[in-house]
């Protein structure tokens, strides 16, 4: 029995409805928190690698006080903080404090080394993915840092750069210090 004209162009409609309706809640569903929504909360748990290929999660520095800072070549104000957390580090260290660089363009190895060469910078350095980025706001500025205490908790969140006494501050606060 075929079905009249009318009836498809009421079906038809009807699944374009529901099609427009699962893409937004689709979209909604992932789309990425905001940085500063994360104040307060637990950090999102990532598993990226090292530029020699190891994997490094950061459950692998549960109990220590970290700075997760992402970043690319190409950011002039990401280099401009670099030597900034390098120095930071190297003072905070003693009181197991960590920075975790995770660079966000797929700059070869070779730039990205002699970046951190250039920039003094002796902590980790790490490549991204798409899973980490989402769960940390979508990184619309660059640099984008977290404050992460010892207790696996966002304490602050920098989005660009701002001064290296701000970026102390935020590290006492992930300390405990402050």
């Amino acid at each position: 029995m075929p079905i009249d004209l009318n009836r498809r162009i009421a079906w038809t409609r009807r699944l374009a409805i529901l099609a427009a309706a699962c893409s937004a809640l689709s979209a909604r569903a992932a789309a990425p928190a905001k940085a500063t929504s994360l104040i307060g909360k637990p950090a999102p748990g990532f598993v990226v690698s090292t530029l020699g290929g190891k994997s490094v999660s950061l459950a692998d520095y549960r109990g220590k006080a970290i700075l997760v800072n992402f970043w690319a070549t190409w950011c002039g104000n990401c280099k401009l903080e670099m030597p900034w957390l390098a120095q930071l580090r190297e003072k905070y260290k003693g009181q197991d404090f960590e920075v975790l660089g995770i660079v966000t363009d797929d700059a070869p190895t070779a730039k990205i080394t002699a970046l951190t060469q250039k920039y003094g910078v002796h902590y980790p350095i790490l490549g991204c993915n798409h899973a980490t980025a989402q769960a940390y706001g979508g990184l619309p500025d660059l640099p984008e840092s977290f404050f992460i205490n010892r207790h696996g908790r966002i304490v602050a969140v920098m989005e660009g750069v701002d001064s290296e006494q701000e970026i102390e501050t935020n590290i006492k606060k992930t300390l405990g210090t402050k």
